[in-house]
């Protein structure tokens, strides 16, 4: 590495491919650099918006000079003399002291090497009765109607039975029952059951989701999760999360699915993730499940691509949001039922027929109360032009999406406005999220015009939209989406 007077330094957050390319580019070009994550050290955004005005990263400074993001940084590498000039500037000169804003390591927030503390498994009391239910032998497939048999069920009344047959008197083998039922062990197979029936024509099941698809299938182990509710294994998930991000190919410029699959952290989460059949969501607040199920999302689309179940085609991509899928709180919940019917309070997707929660679905609780469109711009569906992945916190969850928002709507992939001439009308470019899911952003495409130039920040985008927007003269076009996957083969 080249020594220099001066410094150059990267500002940018965990997993951001493009601060990865960015550093690639220095790595390349044996240049030293100083990289400050802003996840680590919030306290230092509010500076770098206020001296770049912009809220994306990376953003890069040679010294003093802002060079900008990742593309601004490959565009001066290109211009030889433009390069020339800013390799002058760190080689003779010392940053001036006190212009960049290099945090000292006291003000570091919880970083990800503290994660696997962050949720400890206690077994739950009730684990070993669960175990010994499943050797019972009580437990078989039935069919209960005529076309449809359930799997890994029995009645309530045989399960009382076999506890009697083990000393217990009714009164306690029913308690025992509703505790399986209360911590979602096993849930009713009739809708809306919440108590335990000594009845043979009530029926319990498994909540393993072995009779599935859903990628977190299986028995869990038995985590202790009514301390707290949800929250400490969706942070220790959010932790793990953070860790697989930082699984990106050298490049920076996709998903390194293989580094992941191999990864200790993928296989903690994996079994991690069979927890949450039995999360109680119902524990958590509007703000806690929209970040809950954000991470959710994100964290699901990573483990099907891991898996190898990444789409090729458009049938298989309509396969795979509808298939694709966990059990949550002892229901399964695909890409689809996140997205539509939980973050987008059980509206109807683009290629959707109608609501994904029909009124008796006890998912139905789980959705949110109103529509946030800037859910759009967090959700990652593993395709090379939807938004970079995050992940947000519950406590925090609207200032991290508004973040996202912004940033995103910064970039040339979300908007780009090109004034017209001769009198033609300025044609406003938009990704074709706001195509898709118009009706989240306005009644009309002026409303969506204006939603989109109220939330866009960056000076030059804004105030070119607003002047159309004023004169009224403006046509829209939608940029096309890349389907492609953000990542490398798993083979």
């Amino acid at each position: 590495m080249e020594e220099l007077k001066g410094c150059i330094v990267v500002y940018g957050i965990v997993g951001c491919p493009h601060c990865i390319r960015a550093k690639q580019l220095l790595k390349e070009n044996k240049l030293p650099y100083l990289e400050v994550s802003i996840d680590r050290y919030p306290a230092v955004r509010q500076w770098l918006q206020e001296k770049t005005n912009r809220t994306s990263v990376p953003q890069i400074f040679f010294n003093e000079e802002h060079v900008g993001g990742y593309d601004s940084l490959e565009a001066a590498f290109r211009d030889n003399d433009h390069w020339q000039e800013l390799l002058a500037l760190v080689r003779e000169n010392e940053a001036e002291d006190g212009f960049l804003r290099i945090p000292h390591p006291s003000e570091a927030v919880d970083s990800n090497e503290g994660a696997s503390s962050s949720f400890r498994c206690e077994k739950d009391p009730i684990l070993e009765l669960y175990q010994e239910l499943i050797e019972s032998g009580i437990i078989q497939d039935k069919k209960l109607l005529v076309f449809t048999q359930q799997k890994n069920v029995f009645p309530g009344d045989r399960f009382v039975s076999w506890l009697i047959g083990r000393g217990n008197n009714e009164e306690h083998a029913i308690q025992q029952g509703n505790k399986l039922l209360q911590k979602k062990f096993i849930v009713g197979v009739t809708t809306g059951t919440t108590h335990f029936v000594n009845s043979s024509k009530e029926y319990y099941r498994l909540t393993t989701g072995e009779e599935t698809v859903a990628l977190n299938r299986g028995p869990s182990q038995g985590c202790i999760l009514d301390k707290g509710g949800a929250l400490p294994l969706a942070a220790h998930l959010r932790d793990l999360l953070l860790q697989l991000f930082t699984h990106v190919s050298s490049n920076g410029k996709v998903v390194d699915y293989v580094s992941i699959k191999d990864s200790t952290e993928f296989a903690e989460y994996v079994t991690l993730t069979r927890e949450l059949q039995r999360v109680p969501l119902e524990t958590l607040d509007e703000d806690q499940r929209k970040a809950f199920f954000i991470n959710i999302y994100n964290a699901l689309v990573i483990h099907a691509f891991v898996s190898g179940k990444k789409p090729t085609n458009m049938l298989s991509q309509m396969w795979f949001y509808d298939q694709v899928s966990y059990i949550i709180g002892s229901h399964q919940y695909s890409l689809n039922d996140i997205e539509n019917g939980v973050l987008r309070a059980n509206r109807r997707g683009p290629l959707q027929l109608r609501s994904p929660f029909r009124r008796d679905d006890p998912r139905l609780a789980t959705s949110l109360i109103q529509v946030d469109p800037r859910i759009h711009f967090a959700l990652n569906c593993g395709a090379k032009s939807c938004p970079p992945i995050k992940t947000f916190s519950g406590e925090n969850v609207n200032e991290e999406l508004q973040l996202a928002m912004t940033a995103y709507l910064e970039s040339d992939e979300a908007l780009q406005v090109r004034p017209g001439e001769k009198g033609r009308p300025a044609t406003v470019l938009l990704s074709s999220l706001l195509k898709w899911y118009a009706a989240d952003f306005g009644s009309t495409s002026e409303d969506v015009l204006r939603w989109v130039a109220t939330n866009v920040k960056l000076p030059e985008k804004k105030d070119s939209l607003e002047a159309a927007l004023t004169e009224g003269n403006w046509s829209i076009k939608y940029i096309p989406y890349d389907w492609g996957h953000n990542g490398a083969s798993t083979e």
